[in-house]
């Protein structure tokens, strides 16, 4: 199962990344979500990998790279701007970036600043407007609990969701294990930061912005996962060039639970924008 064996340093943090395979396009690129790591698209990379370069990487506090204990490190346009300052690095040219929830709000913002270095999205069950769920009581318990995190909570384990006995019917014992490691490692202080930012409604929209985007963009999104399916015809919409594609029966990981559907739905868009 492919691991992250590369470190790139950026302003107090040593991030861990890698690449794999080779080709003469643009690499692809892809961008965790909240919480998360590069490990959420493990069981992909050997096949994404077979035609291209693919490249991953853990977001500061997140995975295999390293934490700070201090929420003042954590906020989304940090990691837009570790992502910009690796990319620079470790590219020549544009690529295609797939971004998931938090991490395509990331991949929004990166086509945003550096319209250079993109040549397609795919934006996976994120939105351009607000992360927070629309029910003010759920949302209060939600923000409360990030609020309540200190240095010193165990991250890890997650409130049950419909999706959960999906994935572990989809995915092996190893990579689940793995993934459990991982998730305990992420730091409490970027939970709370971020988990704030973004259920807490602290991120301001950027649908007003998201007609400057004209490289070609797949939104992918699950059926159940609301809100994000809820913004997935509205978001291609909004952009010059956007196709929907909805997979039937997935929340949220549609690459963990209905895994051919998502690849197929990747594989078709990298072909339409290498024609």
């Amino acid at each position: 199962m492919p691991e992250l064996t590369k470190r790139f340093d950026v302003e107090g943090f040593s991030l861990a990344w890698d690449e794999w395979g080779s080709g003469d396009g643009p690499p692809l690129v892809l961008i965790h979500g909240f919480s998360g790591s590069a490990h959420d698209f493990a069981l992909h990379i050997p096949a994404l990998a077979e035609h291209r370069r693919v490249l991953a990487i853990d977001h500061r506090g997140h995975g295999r790279s390293s934490k700070s204990l201090d929420d003042a490190t954590y906020t989304v346009d940090h990691i837009v701007d570790d992502v910009i300052d690796w990319l620079t690095h470790v590219v020549d040219g544009p690529v295609d970036m797939l971004g998931h929830s938090m991490g395509g709000r990331v991949a929004l913002r990166f086509a945003l600043a550096r319209r250079d270095l993109v040549h397609s999205l795919i934006l996976m069950d994120t939105t351009a407007w607000q992360f927070g769920i629309d029910d003010p009581e759920v949302s209060a318990m939600i923000t409360g609990y990030f609020s309540s995190i200190t240095v010193d909570t165990p991250m890890g384990a997650a409130p049950p969701t419909p999706e959960d006995p999906l994935i572990e019917a989809a995915t092996p014992a190893e990579w689940q294990a793995r993934k459990a490691e991982l998730s305990a490692a992420f730091d409490p202080m970027a939970c709370r930061a971020l988990g704030l930012a973004l259920f807490g409604d602290h991120l301001q929209p950027v649908d007003h912005l998201l007609g400057d985007i004209d490289a070609p963009v797949t939104v992918i999104a699950g059926e159940h996962d609301h809100p994000y399916v809820d913004h997935a015809h509205a978001l291609a919409d909004g952009v010059v060039d956007g196709e929907p594609v909805i997979i039937g029966g997935a929340y949220h990981s549609p690459q963990l639970t209905h895994q051919h559907e998502w690849r197929t739905a990747v594989e078709a868009h990298l072909a339409r924008v290498a024609s």
